[in-house]
């Protein structure tokens, strides 16, 4: 039964950060001067296997200093829900984050407190620890939106800014997972 219930969460959480994903992503393919979207992906999250995807989705990318957790807000029937953290800037990576953020991510609440990861690169954010975080905008979660990526730079954060700052010079445009079969056509691409 145990093994059931952890299984059922899991699946459950991949759920909200698809539902999460996919209404940002919606967004990739409306035109700059306005109007719809010519593709509509309504499951369909972008390529995120490698770093330079991971990169190439984000719109910043920092080496941060988990302050304090704001808050934590539990989902509507999903279990799991959304932690809400404040971070200082170490390094700038990508884009032009402020020196202070809030930023929010999915998590799941574990027995006896704390909270899990959802997927292997999106470790939730502790008070005192050093990650490197790739952001989306969100305007539900702080000034510089939802985590994308949190990857440790405990012990070395040198290491840690090396490696992203490499994935950040190599970054992929962002595409459509190639596993991903639901993308319907709503209009013509100008």
């Amino acid at each position: 039964m145990k093994h059931k219930r952890v299984t059922l969460t899991a699946l459950a959480a991949v759920a909200v950060l698809a539902t999460a994903g996919a209404a940002w992503y919606t967004t990739l393919d409306a035109p700059t001067d306005a109007g719809a979207p010519a593709d509509a992906h309504g499951l369909c999250l972008p390529a995120s296997d490698t770093d330079a995807e991971k990169a190439g989705y984000a719109r910043t990318i920092a080496l941060v200093t988990v302050d304090k957790t704001v808050e934590y807000r539990e989902g509507s029937s999903d279990p799991g829900g959304a932690l809400v953290s404040r971070v200082t800037v170490d390094q700038t990576l990508k884009g032009s984050p402020p020196r202070a953020m809030t930023i929010g991510q999915s998590v799941l609440p574990v027995t006896g407190g704390g909270y899990a990861k959802t997927k292997p690169t999106y470790l939730p954010l502790e008070p005192g620890h050093r990650y490197v975080v790739g952001t989306i905008p969100d305007a539900d979660y702080g000034d510089s939106g939802w985590v994308w990526f949190a990857t440790t730079a405990d012990p070395d954060p040198v290491a840690a800014a090396k490696r992203w700052s490499t994935a950040v010079a190599q970054q992929a445009a962002p595409h459509p997972d190639p596993a991903c079969t639901d993308t319907t056509t709503t209009g013509t691409t100008p």
